[in-house]
C-alpha cells in the first residue's frame, strides 16, 4: 500500500480530535453509573421530591393526565418486556432523579440487574382495572415492577429475577419508604393487593 497523502491524514486526525471531547461528555453523564462510576444516594428534595396525597395533590403535582408530559421521562431497565432484555420504561420527568438516578442505580450498584423480571413499565394512559377511575399510571406516577410474576390479586410478593434466583422483597425495598427505599407507595397494601404497583402518590 501507498502513503497516504498528508491531507488525508491531518484530516482523519482532526476527526479523531472532535471525537475525544463528545466521548468525554457522553461518559461524565452516564444513563446510568455503577459504584465504580461513583455513584451515591441522592436523598435530597430533588432526588425524593414530597410525595402527594389524595387525588387533588396528584394533580397539583403532575399536572393533566395522558399528556405529553406525563411519560417525558424515560430509564433503561433490565428485563423490560424479556428476560435479559433491556428496554425503556417511561414516567413524569418529576419522578426523574429518583426513578432513574436512586432506583435504576441501586439496582445495578448492588449488583442485582437479573433481579427484574418482565414486565416493567410505567405511562399507560388508562382506567384502574374494573374501575371507572383514572389509573395513576395516566399521570406517568406509578411503575408496575416484574408484574408476569406478582398480579393484581396476589397477596405475596414473589421475587425470583430473570435468572431464577430468589432475591426476596429487594425490589420492593428499594422502591418503598420510608430510608433506604425511595418513597413509592406499594400496592401490595390495598385490599385488593396489586404487588406489581409502585406508585408516587398516597390515598388515590
Amino acid at each position: 500500500m501507498g502513503r497516504k497523502p498528508f491531507r488525508v491524514l491531518l484530516h482523519a486526525a482532526s476527526v479523531l480530535l472532535c471525537l475525544v471531547p463528545l466521548v468525554l461528555v457522553v461518559e461524565a453523564v452516564p444513563s446510568h453509573a455503577t459504584a465504580d462510576g461513583g455513584w451515591v444516594h441522592d436523598h435530597s428534595s430533588d432526588g425524593i421530591p414530597r410525595r402527594p396525597s389524595g387525588y387533588s395533590e396528584m394533580v397539583n403535582t403532575f399536572g393533566p393526565r395522558c399528556t405529553d408530559r406525563s411519560n417525558d421521562a424515560r430509564t433503561l431497565w433490565p428485563s423490560q418486556s424479556e428476560p435479559f432484555t433491556a428496554g425503556y420504561v417511561y414516567f413524569h420527568p418529576y419522578l426523574h432523579r429518583d426513578a432513574s438516578w436512586n432506583i435504576r442505580n441501586h439496582v445495578d450498584a448492588a449488583g442485582k440487574n437479573a433481579a427484574p423480571y418482565p414486565g416493567i413499565g410505567g405511562y399507560n394512559c388508562r382506567l384502574i382495572s374494573g374501575s371507572t377511575s383514572w389509573s395513576v399510571h395516566s399521570w406517568g406516577a406509578a411503575i408496575d415492577t416484574n408484574w408476569q410474576r406478582n398480579p393484581l390479586g396476589q397477596a405475596f410478593w414473589n421475587g425470583h429475577g430473570a435468572d431464577g434466583k430468589p432475591y426476596g422483597t429487594y425490589l420492593p425495598d428499594v422502591w418503598r419508604g420510608p430510608f433506604p427505599g425511595h418513597n413509592f407507595f406499594w400496592g401490595i397494601n390495598w385490599s385488593r393487593p396489586d404487588p406489581m404497583h409502585f406508585q408516587y402518590v398516597t390515598n388515590y
